[in-house]
C-alpha cells in the first residue's frame, strides 16, 4: 500500500519490535502447549508481557492517577492483568500484540496524512541572500532575517519574507498566494509577500516583517494545525468514550463479583469480566473514526486542497447553496480583446499595426494576449526608438517624430473607467484608442459547475463587476447572478440565505472577500490568500486556484462520510454480537481480542484506504 511508503524510522522500529515479540510469543506458546506451566515458560511470558505492555500500562495508570477518564489503555491493562493472573498467558500477549499493531498502523496513517499536508509547506526558501552594509552578501536562514534587513532576489527565486522593494524592478508571480495567473509588476516602493516568485528581474527589498509574522508562515501554521479541529463525529466519539468507559468498568466489576457471591465459579467469571472488558473497549471507535477524517485531510492536501479542520467535511455535505466570486475565481485573468474604441481619424490599420508591433516588445501577459488577438504582420521599421517600461507600458518614436505610448491609464495620462480592463494608446499625448479587454473563463469552470450542480439547490455568482460582464459568465455557466455588489451587499445577501435555513459555501479569490468568507458556513479561497484577514477568514484553501478542485473536494467529503459510516456500522455490529456471546460465556478471550483490536485494525486499514484513493 502507498501508505507504507517512506515510513518513518520510528514506525519501522516499532513494527520490527512487534514482529520480534510476536515470534517470541508464538515460540513460548508452542513450548507451553507441549511442556505445560513450567517456571521458565511462565517467566518468559511475564518478561514479554512487561516489555510489550510497559508503555500501555504506564499510560493506563497515568490516566487514572491524574484524574482523567478511564481510557482504552486502562481497559487493556486491567483485562490483560486478569488474563495473565488466571493463566491465560497467550491470550494476554495476543491482546497486547494486536493492540500495539493497531497503534502502529494508526501512527503510519497519521504520518502519511501529515506528510501530504506538509508537502504544501514548501512555499518559502530555506535561505536568503542578505545584503551587508559593505555591499557583500551573506546567505542566512529565513528565520534569522530581521525587520530592516536588505534582501536580494533574482529571477526565479521565492520571496523569503514580506517586504518593500527599494531597488530594481520586475514581474512577481503571486499565483502561490492568490491563484492569480497574471504576474504583478513591481518597482521601488512596491509591497511584496513571502512565497511569491520573482519571475523576472532583480530586486533588493527591505524586510518589513520577520518570518514568524509573514503571510507564508501564517499559512504554514494553518497547515500544521489543520487536523486539530475535530469534526462533529469525532467530538461525539470522544464524549461517548468518556461516559462509556466507566460504565464498562462498572459492569465488568459486577460480572466479576456478583455471580461468585451467588455461588458461581470465581475463576470463570473473572475470565468473563476480563473478556467483557476487552470486547467493550472503545478503541476501535476512538482510533478509526478520527483516523478516517485525518486520512481525508491527507487525501485533500495531496490534491492541493487544505482544510483547516476535519469538521468541514461534514459542513460541505450539509451545504445546499454555493455562491462564488467571478474575477480570479471563475475567470483566469487571461484577456481577449472585447472591442476597440477609436477617438480620432487616424488610420485604424496603422493604429493596429502600431499596437501589434509595440506590444510584441513586452513580456507582460496582457501584451501577449493583445498580440495573439490582433495577429498582424511584423513591421518594426515604423519606429526609430522604443522602450519597454516594466509595469507601465511601451514607449516609441516614429520616423515622423510622433511619440506613441501604449499601456495603462496612468502611463498615458488618462482616467480609467473600466476597472483596469483596458489598454490605452496615445499619439503625441492625444488619446487615439482604448482596447477593452474581456476576462476568460477558467478552462475547467463550466465542466465543474455542470458536475457539481446536483449537489446544490442554488448556485450563483456574486460580483462587484458590471452587469454585462457578470451576465455573460452566468449565462455561459447556467447559474444565477448578482452584479455591482459591494462587499457589505454580498454579505447581506449571504446572511439572508442563512436566515432562510440554507447552509452556504462561498468560493472567492481570498483577497477582497474576507467578511463573506468568514460568515459563510464554508469559506473557500482560490489560491493561498494575500492578506492576514483572508487567511483567517477562509476555512479551505485551494492552493492552485483550479475551480475543478471544488468537485474533488465534494468527492473527498463523500468518501470520508461513507467510510466513517461504514466503519461505525461494522464496529458496532461486531461488538454487539461478540459482547452478547461474551456475557453468556461463549466468547473466548481470543474472540474478544478480535472483537476489539482485530476490529480496530480492520477499521483502521479501511480508513487508511482513503489515502490511496485517486481523485
Amino acid at each position: 500500500m502507498e501508505v507504507f511508503k517512506n515510513m518513518s524510522k520510528e514506525n519501522k522500529v516499532n513494527l520490527l519490535r512487534l514482529l520480534f515479540f510476536t515470534i517470541i510469543s508464538f515460540i513460548l506458546y508452542r513450548y507451553y502447549s507441549h511442556v505445560g506451566k513450567k517456571f521458565s515458560i511462565v517467566m518468559g511470558f511475564l518478561i514479554v508481557y512487561l516489555l510489550l505492555g510497559g508503555e500501555i500500562f504506564q499510560r493506563g495508570i497515568y490516566s487514572i492517577t491524574h484524574g482523567n477518564s478511564m481510557d482504552e489503555n486502562f481497559l487493556i491493562t486491567i483485562a490483560t492483568f486478569i488474563a495473565f493472573l488466571l493463566g491465560q498467558y497467550e491470550e494476554a500477549l495476543a491482546v497486547l500484540i494486536f493492540y500495539s499493531f493497531g497503534e502502529v498502523f494508526e501512527d503510519i496513517a497519521t504520518d502519511k496524512s501529515r506528510d501530504n499536508i506538509k508537502s504544501l509547506m514548501d512555499i518559502v526558501p530555506q535561505k536568503a541572500q542578505k545584503v551587508n552594509p559593505d555591499g557583500t552578501f551573506t546567505e542566512v536562514d529565513i528565520e534569522d532575517i530581521e525587520i530592516g534587513d536588505i534582501i536580494l532576489a533574482s529571477d526565479g527565486e521565492k520571496i523569503a519574507v514580506d517586504g518593500i522593494v527599494i531597488d530594481g524592478e520586475g514581474l512577481l508571480d503571486t499565483s502561490s498566494l492568490t491563484g492569480e495567473s497574471l504576474p504583478k509588476s513591481i518597482k521601488s516602493g512596491s509591497k511584496i509577500l513571502s512565497s511569491s516568485i520573482l519571475s523576472s528581474g532583480i530586486i533588493r527589498y527591505r524586510a518589513s516583517k520577520v518570518f514568524d509574522d509573514s503571510i507564508a508562515n501564517k499559512i504554514i501554521e494553518l497547515i500544521e494545525e489543520s487536523n486539530e479541529r475535530k469534526s462533529d463525529s469525532e467530538r461525539l466519539i470522544t464524549r461517548f468514550a468518556k461516559i462509556y468507559t466507566p460504565i464498562v468498568v462498572a459492569l465488568a466489576t459486577f460480572i466479576a463479583i456478583v455471580p461468585p457471591l451467588l455461588g458461581f465459579g470465581l475463576r470463570e467469571y473473572l475470565l468473563r469480566a476480563g473478556t467483557f472488558l476487552i470486547i467493550a473497549c472503545p478503541c476501535a471507535l476512538v482510533i478509526s473514526i478520527p483516523l478516517t477524517y485525518i486520512s481525508g485531510l491527507g487525501l485533500a492536501s495531496k490534491n492541493k486542497i487544505l482544510l483547516k479542520g476535519s469538521n468541514f467535511f461534514e459542513k460541505i455535505m450539509d451545504s445546499d447553496t454555493l455562491f462564488t466570486d467571478k474575477t480570479g475565481t471563475l475567470t483566469k485573468g487571461e484577456f481577449d480583446i472585447e472591442t476597440i474604441v477609436y477617438y480620432t481619424d487616424y488610420s485604424k490599420n496603422l493604429i493596429l499595426d502600431y499596437i501589434y508591433n509595440l506590444e510584441k516588445l513586452s513580456n507582460h501577459p496582457i501584451a501577449k494576449s493583445i498580440v495573439n488577438s490582433l495577429n498582424r504582420n511584423d513591421n518594426p521599421s515604423y519606429f526609430i526608438a522604443s522602450k519597454n517600461i516594466i509595469g507601465m507600458g511601451v514607449w516609441a518614436r516614429t520616423y515622423e517624430n510622433n511619440e506613441i505610448k501604449i499601456g495603462s491609464a496612468d502611463f498615458v495620462g488618462e482616467v480609467d473607467n473600466t476597472n483596469g480592463k483596458a489598454v490605452y494608446m496615445t499619439i503625441n499625448n492625444l488619446l487615439v484608442c482604448k482596447i477593452i479587454l474581456q476576462d476568460k473563463l477558467k478552462d475547467d469552470a463550466k465542466e465543474t459547475i455542470d458536475d457539481i450542480r446536483e449537489n446544490f439547490n442554488q448556485i450563483a455568482v456574486l460580483s462587484g463587476d458590471d452587469e454585462k460582464a457578470v451576465i455573460e459568465v452566468a449565462k455561459e455557466l447556467g447559474i444565477g447572478y448578482c452584479a455591482k455588489l459591494l462587499p457589505d451587499e454580498k454579505l447581506e445577501l449571504l446572511r439572508d440565505e442563512q436566515k432562510k435555513g440554507h447552509s452556504v459555501i462561498y468560493l472567492g479569490d481570498g483577497i477582497n472577500d474576507g467578511p463573506i468568507l468568514k460568515s459563510a458556513d464554508v469559506g473557500i479561497s482560490m489560491g493561498q490568500t494575500a492578506s492576514d484577514l483572508a487567511i483567517e477568514a477562509s476555512d479551505i484553501l485551494i492552493v492552485n486556484g483550479e475551480v475543478s478542485k471544488i468537485k474533488d473536494l465534494i468527492k473527498i467529503s463523500k468518501i470520508v462520510d461513507k467510510t466513517a459510516k461504514e466503519n461505525l456500522s461494522f464496529i458496532l455490529l461486531a461488538k454487539i454480537i461478540i459482547l452478547i456471546l461474551g456475557l453468556f460465556g461463549y466468547a473466548p478471550m481470543w474472540l474478544a481480542v478480535f472483537g476489539d483490536v482485530g476490529v480496530s485494525i480492520i477499521a483502521t486499514l479501511w480508513a487508511m484506504r482513503i489515502l490511496n484513493k485517486k481523485i
